[in-house]
């Protein structure tokens, strides 16, 4: 097999990964945690992106409702959180597309490179525009937040886009160069 083979394959399990992850992020209902000890009860609210009941059926009230009242930087989030993933997937059927076809790969490998740098792009913004507001978006006065499990997952997939720019770049240079 062939290096360019070789990064094509860890691509891939990378970009695999990272969608993974972004996706877990985007579902996962934990972005940050709020606690309000009031009157020495301890009470935990858990923040998501993306309300549960709104993943079957986008056309409800509760829905639209969830749209309408989420503030301008939590819709950048949410919607740059669903493009990465949609290029994230994309990016790893591309991928495969390219591992298979056997004549020409020098041509048709370039993409991949551009489509790790959408995603790492697009995970970048929503998690920088989310840590620089999250504080703001608890509520209560007397409760203490902090950055959930989801928003790290966020991070990690970020990473792993961020890793895949650089083997989207060797895959091309091998491509073109050796094999």
């Amino acid at each position: 097999m062939c290096l360019s083979g070789l990064t094509q394959i860890v691509y891939g399990l990378l970009m695999a990964g990272s969608a993974i992850l972004t996706a877990i992020a985007l579902f996962t209902p934990s972005w940050n945690t709020i606690e309000n000890n009031v009157k020495n009860l301890n009470h935990q609210d858990w923040n998501g992106l993306m309300p549960w009941s709104c993943i079957g059926n986008s056309g409800g009230s509760t829905c639209q409702d969830w749209w309408a009242n989420l503030p301008g930087w939590m819709r950048c989030v949410v919607v740059c959180m669903i493009i990465s993933l949609i290029v994230q997937i994309f990016a790893c059927i591309y991928n495969l597309l390219t591992c298979l076809a056997c004549c020409c790969k020098k041509y048709i490998i370039h993409p991949l490179t551009l489509f790790a740098v959408i995603s790492t792009i697009l995970l970048l913004i929503a998690v920088i525009v989310y840590a620089a507001n999250w504080s703001s978006y608890n509520g209560a006065e007397n409760s203490g937040s902090a950055l959930g499990y989801s928003f790290w997952l966020a991070v990690g997939a970020l990473i792993l886009s961020a890793a895949d720019v650089i083997l989207g770049a060797l895959a091309v240079f091998l491509g073109e160069h050796c094999c």
